[in-house]
C-alpha cells in the first residue's frame, strides 16, 4: 500500500502598523484541515499589541468555521509548537499560561481543566470560550 505525503512550508507574512511598525505572522497548513498561526507581538508598544488582538479576536469569532485556537502570549513565554497537542488534536497538555486563549468549548474545557490558572469568560457565542489567567500574569 502506497502512501502519499504532503509537505506545506509555512507562510510567513508582515503586516505593517505603521511604517516602522510590523507584525510578524506565520501560517502553516496541517492535514486534516487544521492549521496553525502565530503572531508575533513583541516589538510592538501596548497600545499596537492592544489594537492587533482585538483584531485578530474578532475576526476568529466571525468565522463561519470556528478556529481552532488563537493563543495570545504577549510575553512570549510558550513556544507556539507547544499548543499543537491540545489546540489540534486530542492532547491535554498546556504549556506555560498565556495571556488569552479564544477556542471553541471542547478545546478550552480541555484546556480549563489542564491549566486551573486560567478562567472562563463568554466570547460572545458561536460555541467559543475565552479563557484568561484567574490572576493578572504582570502583578
Amino acid at each position: 500500500m502506497a502512501a502519499l505525503s504532503l509537505i506545506c512550508s509555512p507562510l510567513t507574512f508582515n503586516w505593517w502598523l505603521t511604517p516602522d511598525t510590523n507584525v510578524i505572522d506565520t501560517y502553516e497548513a496541517v492535514p486534516v484541515g487544521r492549521e496553525t498561526q502565530t503572531l508575533w507581538l513583541d516589538g510592538l508598544c501596548p497600545d499596537e499589541v492592544q489594537r492587533v488582538e482585538s483584531a485578530v479576536m474578532a475576526a476568529a469569532t466571525r468565522l463561519p468555521v470556528p478556529t481552532r485556537a488563537v493563543i495570545v502570549d504577549r510575553r512570549g513565554i510558550s513556544d507556539p509548537d507547544a499548543w499543537d497537542s491540545v489546540a489540534l488534536w486530542d492532547g491535554t497538555g498546556v504549556p506555560l499560561l498565556p495571556d488569552k486563549v479564544l477556542a471553541p468549548n471542547p478545546i478550552a474545557e480541555r484546556i480549563r481543566r489542564s491549566a486551573p490558572g486560567l478562567r472562563k469568560e463568554d466570547a460572545g457565542g458561536g460555541g467559543l470560550s475565552l479563557l484568561v489567567p484567574r490572576h493578572d500574569p504582570a502583578a
